[in-house]
């Protein structure tokens, strides 16, 4: 009972976090944002991820606590979705996704607590069942967040992903959590040794690469390219939970039983692959229904890629230094966060939508180059 709870409340932190993200960058554009302004606004999530992460998984590992830091997100989460609510504009807009990165910080702790109910040899496999309801959370938001902005208008999502963060952070006061004692807790210095773990350096540049791609367009610039195929708001959101489907399916998976039996290297090119196929397709995409089959394709890939490289990570690391491993490997992935769509912006902005997509399908490949280049020195292990 005390896993599930935990579960539900993960659930609802990604629900509060994505209801309205398919209608960021269509916002944005409407009140007169230009691409490069919309890229900065879809990376400012990424980037305070970034500067965060980080320092909070030493923080946490320090003091040996991990619920306060999940509370504080759900806190984050719910005025995030509040701002924009309050105060519609390009700028609030940009606010609003850097104090959604500020939560999106918090998934540090949450990953870390979760592995904590279990044993540590299980950890990849808890990784997958915690980016299941991970994706739970953000495909009923996406469903639910599309059927408001239809009815009542695009601000009202924004509003929901308040009201739903608001009760989150109920529910995260109830979570239990085994404290370490701050005197058995290692030092700063201790800490930061983690950095030079190899096969963490590995999985963050591979990071990097991963979330480069899913920010770049499926939390970027693809809701923009529906909205010029005459998207309506519901399809908005429908494009949304297609994206997320397979991450409910794929994420157990790819957490367990296909690097059990493909090998970890192979479980990734196939993520790399099906992500860079399925994202420079966009840019051909002449209909909604070939968009949403090709958006479908790019996100198993991203789905198998974020579940196997969240345990890849820690997966020889102690205990009393997860945290900071894993807000080492979120914060370095959230340059890929921040750097994705704003190349994304840039490069629409100067040649069009459809090179810049193009131009994501060949990160993938690169995606591949990298995971070859990581296992042949045995980096990738599982």
């Amino acid at each position: 009972m005390r896993v599930f709870g935990f579960y539900i409340v993960t659930a609802f932190f990604w629900f509060s976090l994505y209801t309205y993200v398919p209608y960021v960058s269509p916002f944005a554009d409407d009140m007169g944002a230009n691409l490069r302004l919309v890229g900065l606004i879809t990376g400012a999530y990424g980037f305070t991820q970034m500067v965060i992460r980080f320092p909070l998984g030493i923080f946490s590992d320090k003091i040996g606590k991990r619920k306060i830091f999940v509370i504080l997100g759900m806190f984050f989460a719910a005025a995030a979705g509040f701002v924009v609510f309050i105060f519609p504009n390009p700028y609030t807009l940009l606010v609003t996704r850097a104090l959604g990165g500020v939560a999106a910080a918090a998934w540090v702790t949450f990953t870390i607590l979760g592995v904590s109910y279990y044993p540590a040899e299980k950890s990849a496999k808890v990784m997958g069942h915690l980016s299941a309801f991970n994706s739970f959370g953000r495909m009923a938001a996406l469903l639910t967040g599309g059927l408001i902005a239809q009815r009542f208008g695009l601000e009202f999502a924004f509003l929901l992903g308040g009201i739903a963060g608001v009760v989150g952070l109920f529910g995260a006061f109830f979570i239990k959590e085994k404290v370490t004692s701050s005197s058995s807790s290692p030092s700063f210095k201790e800490l930061l040794t983690v950095a030079k773990n190899k096969q963490l350096l590995a999985c963050s540049v591979l990071g990097i690469v991963s979330m480069f791609i899913a920010f770049a367009t499926t939390f970027g610039f693809v809701p923009l390219a529906a909205s010029l195929l005459n998207a309506s708001q519901l399809q908005l959101g429908l494009l949304g939970v297609v994206s997320t489907i397979p991450g409910i399916f794929m994420a157990p998976l790819a957490g367990s039983v296909m690097p059990r039996k493909l090998g970890a290297p192979a479980t990734l090119v196939i993520g790399f692959l099906l992500a860079g196929i399925g994202s420079g397709l966009v840019a051909f995409s002449g209909s909604l229904t070939v968009l949403f089959i090709v958006q479908i394709i790019a996100n198993i890939g991203n789905a198998i890629l974020g579940a196997l490289l969240l345990g890849l990570c820690i997966h020889d690391i102690p205990a009393s230094r997860r945290a900071t491993a894993m807000g080492f490997f979120q914060a370095v992935y959230g340059i890929g966060m921040f750097l994705g769509p704003f190349a994304m912006g840039q490069i629409s902005y100067v040649f069009g939508l459809t090179v810049a997509f193009v131009f994501i399908g060949i990160v993938g490949i690169f995606g591949v180059v990298c995971t070859t280049f990581y296992a042949k020195r045995g980096h990738l292990m599982y």
